[in-house]
């Protein structure tokens, strides 16, 4: 007794064996007033392409040339002016087809509607919609496109629906690539229509192993329902070197091609001499009547990135100060024994240890701010420790050193809460007016000092398969935006993580 899964499958094999022998065997007949008397001539003398004539055939019936369904035998226009729209129609509803071919397997599944209620809905298997998933999950969560290929991956896929035949690496490859293709083209057809002006923002991103550069361009907007949009339109390639020209030159043919060229107010850049002479050649690339003020204004200066240059000068004078509290936090982190001790001596003390302790980043000084407010917290456990830990005593902070380390704890705040507004999920000034959720500045140009970099498994890749990922991430994430805000961000907050780990080992 055969299962239902093996019958679908004789079904479908049997299809397509049908199919199979269509294509091998379609011929162009011919009828001179009776079934029997035909002519057969070469499909591709007609150069008929499409792929719907595998499942029919062209037959010429009293002078008029129709299409036979190789299924259900009926007969449809088949003249060169009737097109082939029709027969894919038909095609869709053939019941003849679709008993032969199988029907897809049905089962129930449980959706969650936007207020939390559950429901029970009808659910057929579509391998495009999952292979379209799969390919989302991948850029949503920067996973490498060989994991299509891992054993455990694939032995999951078939444990959870055994009907889903997972990708290979390089079709995968593709699908995302064609996806991107879609969607990029969808936006240049809105913002072509978009009837409001665009403010401009730039990040440049460096992939390590490759040496190249990277830049992000995105556009900020009201659209027609006033609301505050945020889109990343493009993540391009920018050839070496990177003089004021090439850059000008980029960032130009991303406008050009969003036909934003004639609606662009300003440009926000990092505060640097490249960008400035930047901008002096782009206002020779846009048509002057379209700037506002002649502009005058075209060119903005990115606060969170002047923010990062106080902050680092600054910092290269006060390191010195808190060497040893860094120390301190690194000695009690070095192995899980010792955290454990440490967590055991703030136990004995009555000292609630709800912040963990943990180094810093060198190039992301928010990191450096936490660490200290977080170390300033346990401050009596540190010294504590010193008068029972030998190997520990000639690295604890003196008590001079901890006040030093709390002025730099207390100037440091001030910046963070400024840096936090400029890259929060709405804008500062509209906070308490508008509840529009957008982001102004990225979490790592607010905080980093060492630029964006691309992740290791990304950076490998030919720059157009990196555009499409990033692309695609931005855009699956501004989806999630509206739909599941919660789930994007432990998306973000996951992916800080990861940057922040993969930042530490290329210092070390």
């Amino acid at each position: 007794m055969s299962t239902p899964a093996t019958s679908s499958s004789q079904a479908t094999d049997a299809a397509a064996a049908d199919t199979d022998a269509a294509a091998t065997n379609n011929a162009v007949m011919e009828s001179q007033g009776t079934d029997t008397d035909v002519e057969i001539v070469d499909v591709k003398r007609r150069r008929l392409k499409s792929v719907v004539w595998k499942e029919f055939s062209r037959v010429k019936i009293n002078g008029v040339w129709k299409a036979e369904c190789m299924w259900c035998k009926d007969k449809l226009g088949g003249e060169t002016r009737n097109g082939t729209t029709h027969l894919h129609d038909h095609l869709k509803i053939c019941q003849a087809r679709a008993c032969r071919k199988g029907l897809k397997q049905s089962t129930l599944r449980m959706a969650t509607a936007s207020d939390g209620t559950v429901s029970v809905e009808k659910y057929i298997f579509d391998q495009e919609v999952v292979r379209k998933e799969l390919g989302l999950m991948i850029c949503l969560h920067e996973y490498p496109l060989s994991m299509v290929d891992h054993t455990g991956f694939r032995k999951f896929c078939a444990a959870m629906q055994p009907m889903f035949k997972v990708p290979s690496r390089n079709t995968m490859r593709t699908d995302i690539l064609d996806m991107h293709d879609v969607q990029r083209k969808s936006i240049v057809k809105y913002f072509q229509q978009l009837s409001s002006r665009v403010a401009i923002t730039t990040d440049m991103w460096t992939a390590n192993h490759q040496k190249k550069g990277y830049m992000a361009v995105t556009a900020h907007y009201i659209d027609d329902k006033w609301e505050l949009k945020s889109f990343l339109l493009r993540f391009i390639y920018v050839p070496a070197p990177h003089t004021a020209e090439v850059v000008a030159d980029v960032l130009h043919e991303v406008l050009v091609d969003c036909h934003l060229e004639r609606k662009v107010s300003t440009v926000t850049l990092d505060n640097c001499s490249v960008n400035d002479n930047m901008m002096v050649k782009m206002q020779d690339k846009l048509p002057l009547d379209s700037l506002m003020l002649d502009g005058s204004l075209l060119h903005m200066r990115c606060a969170a990135h002047i923010l990062n240059l106080i902050v680092k000068d600054g910092m290269s004078i006060m390191e010195k100060g808190i060497e040893k509290v860094r120390d301190s936090v690194g000695f009690w982190c070095a192995t899980p024994k010792r955290h454990e001790k440490f967590e055991k001596m703030a136990s004995t003390l009555s000292i609630s240890y709800t912040k963990r302790i943990g180094l810093d980043c060198t190039t992301r000084w928010n990191s450096t701010f936490i660490m200290l407010s977080n170390a300033l917290e346990y401050q009596a456990v540190f010294d504590r420790l010193a008068l029972r830990e030998k190997l520990f005593t000639p690295i604890c902070p003196s008590a001079a050193e901890w006040i030093f380390a709390k002025e730099v704890c207390s100037r440091l705040k001030a910046f963070y809460d400024i840096s936090e507004l400029l890259s929060g999920t709405k804008y500062s000034i509209a906070r308490d007016i508008l509840p529009i959720p957008v982001t102004t500045v990225a979490f790592e140009s607010a905080f980093s000092t060492s630029g964006r970099v691309i992740s290791p498994h990304r950076s490998r890749l030919t720059p157009k398969m990196i555009e499409a990922l990033m692309c695609m991430q931005a855009w699956s994430r501004a989806d999630m935006l509206d739909s599941d805000a919660a789930a994007l961000m432990t998306c973000i907050e996951d992916e800080e993580e990861l940057m922040e780990e993969n930042e530490s080992t290329i210092i070390d």
